[in-house]
């Protein structure tokens, strides 16, 4: 594979005790992912969660970013994505009912030709992150169920 398509993958899972439309009810309400992901400052998506819609994500730490959702498939996946120099890095959340409750995998890529370049830099701050995030997301979704 030559490094144009390289593609590094971080990938992290929880069960919430929470049915899937209550979990992406919390994707779709935009304003609330500062309340349960700590990595998030501030975001703004005015067209709110619908392919190809555009705004910003401002980390608790890092620049402010442009992002782009990229796909959605309500209320099992979506996927934004922000351009670095030379690569894109995208956040993947994926959406499961099993028997455990509900699966839930957040993912983050890199792919390009510096793709990894960004995942030897960044991707242990949010391999560290993305556990939080999910239980973050894990208490809020359950405490809808209440």
């Amino acid at each position: 594979m030559s490094k144009a398509g390289a593609r590094a993958m971080i990938a992290h899972e929880v069960i919430v005790q929470a049915d899937p439309e209550t979990v992406f009810s919390l994707y779709e309400n935009i304003e609330s992912w500062p309340r349960w992901d700590e990595e998030v400052a501030a975001v703004s998506l005015p067209d709110g969660l619908r392919e190809n819609a555009q705004g910003w994500l401002q980390p608790r730490s890092g620049p402010r970013a442009k992002i782009q959702v990229v796909s959605v498939n309500r209320p099992f996946q979506f996927s934004v994505e922000s351009q670095l120099p030379g690569c894109k890095m995208g956040f993947d959340h994926r959406i499961e009912a099993t028997t455990l409750g509900t699966r839930v995998t957040h993912g983050v890529y890199f792919k390009g030709a510096t793709s990894f370049v960004f995942a030897r830099l960044i991707g242990p701050l949010l391999n560290r992150g993305l556990p939080l995030t999910l239980q973050g997301l894990k208490r809020e979704a359950e405490a809808m169920t209440k």
